[in-house]
């Protein structure tokens, strides 16, 4: 048991750390993407894929990872990664992006996490549909898996010969291996399903966090924060009315749309692509279109 602790939050730290040194945010991967630097993007949403090497050692181990489809309607999967991407624009910041700007000293982003809690009750109180299982899928055994993994590998092998930032192909590997590493010993870590539960003990009175998730997601922002110190890029910024605002709306609406897809950007790329499924895909295109659209109506309206 303490051992099993233990290395869940080196797993969380490490994680937390990787991710802001290389600056894993969907939104930041989508403008590289329209200035014609794709590296970031492909690496980041392929980083779950390659959490699946490590699915042969699993099985020998007996354990699962937690991967799943969602079992909602197309429509809303849709809706719900069109609305995610476009307020996460708005926000300036997806799920993680959010903790590493907030562990950078941007304490506005506060506001996008208090949103996120509310966004998810008022979707749970104002919906009108009911709320739809997951379908799990824990074996990884089709051939296409590593063919798809090999085929993405010689994409980035490929960008990285054109474009340089090696590091950050290197980096998107570590990362699927570790968040995959961290699923075997905390299947709840990540930050959308931590604030869905948070969000949950509003409605649900047996509900409770238990001490090691949240020493878990601590470590996760420990180590963003640790980058920052160490790169001494750590810059505080003051609360303002204005911003803090708008993080707020940004972080209702992205806790709407991640309630519509049951999950966040972050569930989306390291628990629901992998799986390969038409369903599993539709809301991490939804988003990137929503992210990606967005930017280029910004740029328009500033350029």
């Amino acid at each position: 048991m303490v051992f099993s602790l233990l290395m869940a939050l080196i797993l969380a730290f490490l994680i937390g750390w990787i991710s802001q040194r290389t600056g894993m945010c969907l939104v930041k991967a989508s403008e590289q993407l329209l200035e014609g630097r794709p590296t970031l993007f492909v690496a980041l949403t392929s980083c779950g894929l390659f959490g699946l090497i490590l699915a042969p050692l699993y099985r020998f181990s007996e354990v699962s990872l937690p991967l799943y489809s969602p079992g909602m309607s197309y429509p809303l999967l849709i809706s719900g990664g069109l609305l995610f991407g476009v307020a996460s624009v708005l926000n300036n910041g997806c799920s993680v992006g959010t903790l590493t700007k907030f562990a950078s000293g941007n304490f506005n982003k506060l506001f996008t996490m208090i949103g996120w809690v509310l966004g998810i009750i008022f979707w749970y109180y104002m919906r009108i549909i009911p709320e739809q299982k997951t379908i799990l899928m824990p074996e990884i055994s089709s051939p296409h898996y590593w063919l798809l993994i090999g085929v993405v590998a010689l994409v980035l092998i490929f960008l990285v010969g054109i474009h340089g930032n090696k590091h950050l192909v290197f980096s998107s590997m570590l990362l699927g291996a570790l968040t995959s590493a961290l699923y075997s010993f905390e299947p709840l870590w990540t930050p959308s399903v931590f604030f869905y539960n948070v969000s949950q003990m509003i409605w649900q009175a047996d509900m409770a966090i238990s001490a090691r998730r949240i020493a878990v997601f601590f470590m996760l922002l420990a180590g963003m924060l640790s980058f920052t110190l160490y790169r001494k890029i750590f810059h505080f910024e003051a609360f303002t009315p204005s911003k803090a605002s708008i993080h707020l709306l940004s972080g209702i609406l992205m806790g709407i749309g991640a309630s519509m897809m049951l999950g966040g950007n972050d569930s989306q790329i390291l628990l629901v692509f992998p799986t390969l499924g038409v369903a599993s895909s539709i809301p991490l295109v939804s988003i990137t279109t929503g992210i990606l659209v967005s930017l280029w109506c910004k740029k328009r309206s500033t350029g």
